[in-house]
């Protein structure tokens, strides 16, 4: 087992468990400063906490598997330069997470998850652009400039994006994507159920011909037409979907496969936020075998700053229907 791979240990601490562990992940070179920040935020919801925490750690973790006593308090002062780089933004995520407006239990229906959505996302946006799409952010238009530019550079690596790809993302949120999407596609469309955020993706993609965006209510991809795209990708909405359902995810997964051409690929980046990684991949190969997709990638972790986890699927044959 790799450092990164380990626990906290469970001697005493003046840490919470929760706390000491995302440090562990974050010296074990497992996660970034700006994602360790954000966990460490949800775990404390307190950017005062967070600093404390840090000072802590500088005093009880001396000595850290394999790296040297020296490497970690310098690794413990780039986190703590980050903090401080983000104060205001670290402070406006913790008041965020202590509104009591998100919540990560499962639905009782499908309307009812795909309502929550709409709200928390609706109310996200008003609080910060950034943090509403990706709260690892920490609220800077830079940091999540990074983030996008790691996942356009992955799907040109994966070669499933050309100037004559029409591609559409589930969850499109303020339209990051489909703007940086634009000089490189044919066609960039995006839906969401926030209204919010889709006024505010117009807005950014306003001087952009080929970007196309639409409110829709959630429930599937019926404004699409069969064998439409050469690319479908979900950035962290998955787990939106499965927080409504299995029906609701079913459905996705079946209209994806449907809007997409023989070949076209489905890129699902991060899956759910319950649940073990081998219990988020037995469900994709499921809906795989069930719908008629191979998986390429599965359950791979390739950027440096989102610790996002990606799967790959092409779609095949469509199965024939009874005659």
């Amino acid at each position: 087992m790799s450092a990164a791979d380990e626990s906290a240990p469970t001697h005493a601490s003046a840490l919470a468990p929760g706390l000491a562990d995302v440090l562990y992940r974050y010296l074990g070179g497992a996660i970034s400063p700006e994602v360790a920040l954000m966990q460490m935020l949800c775990e404390s919801e307190s950017a005062e906490a967070v600093q404390d925490a840090i000072g802590i750690a500088k005093t009880e973790f001396a000595n850290f598997g394999e790296i040297s006593e020296r490497d970690v308090h310098a690794l413990l002062n780039v986190l703590a330069r980050v903090a401080a780089r983000h104060e205001k933004g670290c402070s406006h995520i913790a008041r965020m997470l202590n509104s009591g407006v998100d919540s990560g239990e499962p639905a009782k229906t499908v309307q009812e998850g795909l309502a929550f959505t709409e709200r928390l996302f609706d109310w996200s946006v008003r609080q910060s652009e950034e943090a509403s799409v990706a709260l690892y952010s920490l609220g800077d238009p830079e940091v999540l400039e990074r983030a996008t530019t790691e996942i356009v550079e992955l799907f040109q690596r994966w070669e499933v994006v050309g100037t004559g790809s029409s591609i559409l993302q589930i969850g499109c949120g303020t339209g990051r994507m489909e703007a940086a999407f634009s000089p490189l596609v044919r066609d960039a469309y995006g839906v969401d159920v926030s209204g919010e955020m889709i006024a505010r993706a117009r807005l950014r993609c306003s001087s952009l011909s080929n970007v196309h965006l639409t409110k829709t209510d959630g429930r599937d991809l019926s404004m699409f037409a069969d064998g439409m795209f050469d690319l479908v990708y979900a950035v962290d909405s998955f787990p939106y979907l499965v927080q409504a359902g299995a029906a609701l995810v079913d459905v996705h997964f079946r209209e994806g496969r449907r809007v997409l051409k023989q070949g076209g690929n489905l890129a699902i980046l991060n899956y759910a936020y319950r649940g073990s990684l081998a219990e988020h991949s037995h469900a994709i190969r499921d809906y795989a075998e069930q719908y008629g997709f191979s998986i390429v990638v599965g359950a791979e972790r390739p950027f440096t700053l989102w610790n996002g986890v990606v799967w790959r699927l092409i779609a095949g044959s469509l199965k024939p229907g009874p005659e």
